[in-house]
């Protein structure tokens, strides 16, 4: 299991700005990968390359992939490819994943195509690799070698879309089109690909049909494009509504967008409020959506009434809470969201007691936010807003006795695995 006991991101940049380096550089040197990267940033900015360098070169020396990837970039930069690639080739003979990506674009870029193919035809039931294969030998004259690697990958969740990217960019768009015709229907990505070539290739009619069948809403977007930029709007409207009318919350937003880029705010506000409702009221990025798309135009007013009939007709729901909260700050109303914090049933609660004191602090009363949180310190979460609120007020050396004795927070595994950021490979 992994826990996590790096200072929060928050922090990090709160003592970049206050110039604490010694800081970073102590939490950096006891293996904390932000601090470490925001050090290693801050040193560049200021020009001390080397010292960045040094900093980076503690990470890698770990096997930290992003590590190696910010030392490559920066020999790159001082130095040229050359240097950045005999940097990242010991790592990425070691099986580091970050490092054979990086290595592969490096040759890809100095048209070293050879050594590309050697170096990634072992690797190619890793999306991330496969990703690197095409993008790596895109504008050489190796494709029908590359195509002939991707025509025998099936575990890959890119190789469809990979394999379909090479072809078209030999010409081959129909036998681009016909691989992703013939890919099972379960991947989103795949079929999203498959409409935006036919509507590459105009073929409107052939659009339509995958929309029709099992292509749905994801062949739908596409064709709604299509169909704008050709002028052909109430078309466009008519190849959405569908599926928005259905209780597609995601449609509803792209049917929104669309009406709003043809200043039709009214239809904008009908389509995603009739989402809302669809779903019972309670669904968070609809309403996220909505009532930023008031507020930007104006309208408080009526995201206001329009809350007001959510909280009647789907009463007791936290969202409805939570979008009062979110407007009335907008009004600058923040006596009224202090009160109806405080009266929540868990106000003594982190989350709850985090609220209330980013309320406080916005209007000026920040030593009285502290004092709030203070006798939580220990919370994890409660700690990393607290250890802030005393960086701003100049008090850093308690911030980070704070930091210090939070409550370790269990992530589960390792997070960083998987992501082309884990420390060494196996």
């Amino acid at each position: 299991m992994f826990a996590s006991q790096e200072v929060p991101y928050q922090v990090v940049r709160l003592l970049v700005e206050h110039d604490r380096l010694d800081i970073l550089r102590t939490e950096a040197d006891s293996g904390d990968w932000q601090c470490g990267d925001a050090l290693g940033s801050e040193l560049l900015r200021r020009g001390e390359t080397e010292a960045a360098l040094a900093v980076y070169r503690g990470f890698a020396g770990s096997g930290w992939g992003a590590a190696c990837h910010r030392i490559a970039t920066i020999l790159e930069n001082e130095h040229g490819m050359d240097r950045a690639i005999e940097f990242l080739r010991p790592y990425a003979d070691a099986g580091q994943r970050n490092a054979v990506h990086d290595l592969a674009l490096l040759l890809g870029r100095q048209g070293r195509l050879d050594e590309v193919l050697t170096l990634l035809q072992p690797c190619l039931t890793d999306w991330f690799l496969v990703s690197a294969l095409v993008e790596a030998t895109a504008g050489g004259d190796r494709d029908d070698e590359v195509t002939a690697a991707l025509m025998d990958l099936s575990g890959p969740h890119n190789a469809t879309q990979s394999l379909a990217t090479v072809l078209e960019r030999q010409g081959r768009l129909d036998e681009a089109i016909a691989v992703l015709r013939k890919a099972p229907r379960g991947s989103v990505d795949d079929i999203e690909r498959l409409a935006d070539l036919l509507a590459k290739d105009g073929r409107e009619s052939e659009l339509r049909d995958l929309v029709a069948g099992d292509g749905a809403e994801h062949a739908a977007y596409r064709l709604a494009d299509l169909l704008e930029e050709q002028g052909r709007v109430a078309e466009a409207v008519a190849a959405l509504r569908p599926f928005a009318e259905d209780g597609n919350t995601d449609v509803a937003g792209a049917l929104a967008d669309l009406f709003l880029r043809q200043g039709r705010i009214d239809d904008a506000t009908e389509v995603l409020y009739a989402g809302i409702r669809s779903e019972g009221g309670a669904h968070g990025c609809t309403r996220a959506r909505l009532w930023t798309m008031l507020i930007e135009a104006g309208r408080l007013d009526e995201a206001l009434r329009l809350l007001g009939e959510l909280e009647r007709d789907f009463e007791g729901q936290e969202e409805n809470l939570q979008d009062r909260i979110w407007l009335l700050q907008e009004l600058g109303r923040d006596e009224e969201v202090l009160a109806l914090l405080r009266a929540h049933p868990r106000a003594g609660e982190g989350y709850w007691l985090c609220r209330q004191a980013a309320v406080l602090t916005r209007i000026g009363r920040a030593d009285e936010a502290i004092e709030l949180l203070r006798p939580y310190a220990t919370s994890y979460f409660v700690g990393d807003d607290l250890a802030a609120l005393l960086i701003r007020r100049g008090d850093v050396d308690e911030a980070m006795a704070v930091v210090r004795g939070r409550e370790p927070l269990d992530l589960g595994p390792d997070p960083w695995a998987g992501l082309g950021l884990e420390r060494a490979a196996q």
